[in-house]
């Protein structure tokens, strides 16, 4: 079960369950930042070591956690240089998490950059698919249209799948790309050939 959050630093898995509950349940089921929010209000000092010491592990959580802190107005001084350090060495799924947190943090939506460098070239289509996910909280540019227009190009179909609904949200569709018959067939299906004018498609919208 560490195997899902790393676990090298044993009080900072012990600090992760109490504030946010079984790490199954968490990779299950999403965080709940509740309680660290609450904790970070009453002893933030605490909460920022731990953090930190969740980052050095390489535990995607606790960048995560850093975005919750921004929106409710509690990240440290000290959390954009922390996290732009990370960010010079991360991938994966560390890596977008960390560039959210720091688009949270900074308003810098550059930072969308970085998740595109994960879709474009993590072996890992779960992984792929997370950063297809993600680049729909950046503001919509023509470079990420491009870079996420990539994404409905992808082998893996999730990853096309997510790609797509990203493009959705961009041209301001609420429903996902299975709402649409003709371009969900072209998405799902195995012609490159499909892939390539959905991709067309979704990049005029």
């Amino acid at each position: 079960m560490w195997a899902m959050i790393g676990g090298v630093d044993a009080e900072w898995g012990r600090w992760r369950q109490d504030n946010f509950g079984d790490p199954y349940m968490v990779w299950h089921d999403g965080p709940d930042f509740t309680v660290m929010v609450d904790s970070a209000r009453a002893d933030p000092e605490t909460v920022f070591r731990m953090l930190r010491a969740g980052l050095a592990d390489g535990d995607p959580l606790a960048a995560s956690s850093f975005a919750e802190l921004a929106q409710a107005g509690l990240a440290p001084p000290e959390a954009e240089e922390l996290l732009r350090s990370v960010a010079a060495e991360a991938n994966g799924e560390l890596l977008i998490r960390v560039a959210q947190a720091l688009y949270a943090l900074t308003g810098d939506a550059s930072w969308a950059e970085s998740v595109v460098t994960v879709l474009r070239h993590d072996g890992s289509e779960f992984v792929r698919l997370d950063a297809a996910m993600a680049l729909a909280h950046f503001p919509a540019s023509a470079a990420l249209v491009a870079a996420v227009a990539h994404g409905v190009r992808d082998p893996a179909y999730l990853v096309r799948y997510h790609s797509a609904n990203t493009l959705l949200r961009y041209a301001g569709r609420r429903g996902d790309v299975s709402s649409d018959a003709a371009l969900f067939r072209r998405v799902s299906g195995d012609d490159p050939g499909g892939w390539e004018s959905a991709a067309a498609d979704l990049t005029r919208r």
